[in-house]
C-alpha cells in the first residue's frame, strides 16, 4: 500500500538504560528482536535523555521541547497542552493519531479522569493531539486501565483477587518502597500482552486506510517494581549477573545530597511528607542492600526486559503481515533508565548515564540499515527528526534539531556535539543542569557550591567527582562556560507573536555545536585527542 507520507510507530519502554539491550552490548539479557530493529536501522549510541523522571522526559519526547519550556518539570505534575505536541502537528497535517498504553503526562491516577474530560467545542477528542487513547497506567501488578481491566476480567474472572502482593524474591531488596517481586498471574494476562493485542488490531484497521498514522505504543517495563510472570521471572539466574556499581562514598567525592540519599536521610533536603518522591529514587537506608540482592533484582529486570522484547517482536511481525512496514517509520526509545544498584541506589534521579543514557533506535523510509551513530545526541531531537522525515513542517519554538542528516551521513552530520539535561524537583528542593559532552559530564546545583564533574574518558562508570579537584579546574571553568551557552539557548522561544514571520525564526543553538565549531580547537580537545 502507498501513502504520500509515511506512517510513524513510536515505542516507548519505561525506566530501561540503554546497556539493557544486547544490541548495546549486553551478552546476558536476551534481545533478539530489538537487536533485529536495530540490525535493519540506525543505533544512536549515545542518547541522553532531557529529564531524568517520567512525566518531564515523556513531555519532552513528543514535542522537541525542553521539559522547563513545556512547564512540565516533575514527576506529579500536570503537563500544559501545548500546540507543539507532536501528535497534534501530524493530526493537523492529515495523520490519525492513536496511543496505546502508558502515556503520563498527567499524575497517573488522575490520568484518566483528565482523558475523560477532554472533549473540544466541537465535539471532537483531543489529548494531547491524539485523536484516540486506550490507557494503561501503573506498573507491575498494579497496572490499570479501563479497557485492560474488563480485558482482564474476561480473561480471568479471578484475576483481582489473585492480584495480591507477591512474596519477596529476595527479603533485603523489599526494604522501604523497593519491591522486587514474581508476578502470580500467567505471562498472557500482563499489560504488555493487552497493549500489543490492541496495537495489531490499530495496525489491521490502518492497513485498510490510505490514511497516514502516528502510534505512540507506550509499555509499562521494565519500570520498578520489578514484577515479572513466568517464564521470565527464572529465565535469568541472579549469580550469573554483573554485579553493580560501587555504592557512592567520600572517597569518591560524592556530594552531600548524594551521600544522605545512600543512607537514607536524604529527608533533611526537603519535604519529609513528600520523601517518597525524591528524584524519582524510593526512600530506603540502601546500605542495608547486599550485592546479592541487587543481582537478585537485576535478573528479574533482564525478564522483564526479555518479555517486552517478545511483545514487540509480535508488533514487528503484525507489520510485515500487514505490509505496512515497507512505509513505516519505527522508533523505539525510552523515557530515562535505572539504577539497578549502579552507585548504591534504586530508581532514578541523578544523572548519571545509567539513568539519562537510553536506548534509540529508528527504522523505515529514510534510515540506512546497521548504521551506529556515536556521537552525542539528545531525545530533545526526536520528534523534530519524525517531523522531517514525514515531510512535515514543525511549529514554531520546537527546540530540537532535526538530526535527518546523520541518518544519511553518520556522526560529522549530527546537530549538536552535547546534551543538556534539566531536573527541578519542588519537594528537595533542587534545581540541577547536566551538560554532557563525548569526553565529559558536567552537573550545577542552584545555589549549593557542590557540583559533579566526571571524566568520561578515564572514569566511564562515572565513580570519582572532579569537581573540587585542582587539577580539573581549567576543564571545568570551560564546560561551565558550555553549560552557560546551552542554558541561554534552552529558554523558550515561543511569543505569542501574531503575525507571520517575513522568514522562518532561527533555532537558538550553542555555539559549541558541531557544524559551527568542527574546526575550533580547545584547551578540553587538546587534553582529550
Amino acid at each position: 500500500m502507498t501513502r504520500n507520507k509515511p506512517n510513524i510507530v513510536m515505542i516507548l519502554a519505561d525506566e530501561l538504560r540503554a546497556d539493557g539491550l544486547g544490541c548495546y552490548g549486553n551478552t546476558i539479557c536476551r534481545t533478539p528482536n530489538l537487536d533485529r530493529l536495530a540490525s535493519q536501522g540506525t543505533l544512536f549510541e549515545q542518547c541522553m535523555v532531557t529529564q531524568p523522571t517520567c512525566t518531564p522526559s515523556r513531555a519532552s519526547l513528543l514535542t522537541g521541547c525542553f521539559p522547563s519550556a513545556l512547564r512540565s518539570r516533575m514527576v506529579g505534575c500536570v503537563t500544559p497542552d501545548d500546540k507543539r505536541f507532536l501528535p497534534r502537528v501530524l493530526r493537523n497535517a492529515g495523520y490519525t493519531t492513536a496511543s496505546i498504553g502508558k502515556i503520563h503526562l498527567v499524575p497517573q491516577k488522575e490520568e484518566w479522569e483528565y482523558i475523560q474530560r477532554t472533549r473540544q467545542a466541537d465535539g471532537l477528542f483531543d489529548y494531547y493531539g491524539f485523536q484516540s487513547v486506550d490507557l494503561v497506567n501503573g506498573h507491575g501488578m498494579g497496572c490499570k486501565g479501563p479497557g485492560y481491566s474488563a480485558w482482564l476480567k474476561e480473561r480471568m474472572l479471578d484475576a483481582q483477587e489473585q492480584i495480591a502482593p507477591a512474596p519477596a524474591i529476595t527479603p533485603g531488596v523489599n526494604t522501604g518502597k523497593i519491591k522486587t517481586q514474581q508476578w502470580n498471574l500467567p505471562a498472557d494476562a500482563h499489560a504488555g500482552e493487552y497493549i500489543v493485542e490492541k496495537t495489531e488490531k490499530f495496525l489491521h484497521q490502518a492497513a485498510e486506510s490510505e490514511t497516514p498514522f502516528f502510534l505512540h505504543v507506550s509499555f509499562n517495563d521494565p519500570h520498578h517494581p520489578f514484577t515479572v510472570p513466568e517464564p521470565y521471572a527464572s529465565m535469568y539466574r541472579p549469580e550469573d549477573m554483573p554485579p553493580p556499581l560501587v555504592p557512592v562514598h567520600e572517597d569518591g567525592r560524592a556530594t552531600p545530597l548524594q551521600l544522605k540519599t545512600y543512607h537514607g536521610s536524604h529527608t533533611e533536603f526537603g519535604n519529609r511528607q513528600f520523601a517518597d518522591r525524591l528524584i524519582g529514587t524510593p526512600p530506603a537506608d540502601y546500605t542495608r542492600i547486599t550485592e546479592a540482592d541487587w543481582r537478585a533484582t537485576k535478573a528479574v529486570y533482564y525478564g522483564m526486559i526479555s518479555q517486552m522484547d517478545d511483545q514487540i517482536g509480535r508488533l514487528m511481525q503484525t507489520l510485515q503481515t500487514t505490509g505496512l512496514s515497507d512505509n513505516t517509520i519505527v522508533v523505539f526509545v525510552s523515557d530515562h533508565g535505572e539504577y539497578l544498584g549502579d552507585h548504591g541506589f534504586c530508581g532514578k534521579g541523578f544523572h548519571y548515564d545509567s539513568i539519562i543514557r537510553t536506548p534509540l533506535i529508528v527504522q523505515g523510509p529514510g534510515t540506512p540499515a546497521g548504521e551506529r551513530i556515536t556521537g552525542v545526541t539528545s531525545a530533545l531531537d526526536i520528534a523534530p527528526t519524525l517531523l522531517d522525515l514525514a515531510g512535515v513542517p514543525e511549529p514554531e519554538a520546537v527546540q530540537g534539531v532535526s538530526m535527518r542528516p546523520a541518518l544519511r551521513k553518520g556522526d560529522e552530520s549530527l546537530p549538536r556535539d552535547a546534551a543538556l539535561t534539566e531536573n527541578d524537583d519542588d519537594f528537595v528542593p533542587m534545581r540541577a543542569r547536566t551538560l554532557t559532552t563525548r569526553d565529559w559530564k558536567i552537573t550545577m546545583y542552584a545555589g549549593s557550591a557542590d557540583g559533579e564533574l566526571y571524566d568520561r574518558c578515564q572514569d566511564p562508570d562515572e565513580l570519582c567527582n572532579r569537581w573540587h579537584d585542582p587539577e580539573y579546574q581549567t576543564v571545568k571553568q570551560e564546560l561551565l562556560a558550555r553549560l552557560a551557552d546551552h542554558l541561554v539557548c534552552a529558554v523558550d522561544s515561543a511569543n505569542g507573536r501574531t503575525q507571520t514571520p517575513t522568514k522562518p525564526v532561527s533555532k537558538f543553538l550553542p555555539r559549541n555545536n558541531q557544524k559551527a565549531n568542527k574546526n575550533k580547537e580547545t584547551n578540553y580537545d587538546k587534553n582529550h585527542p
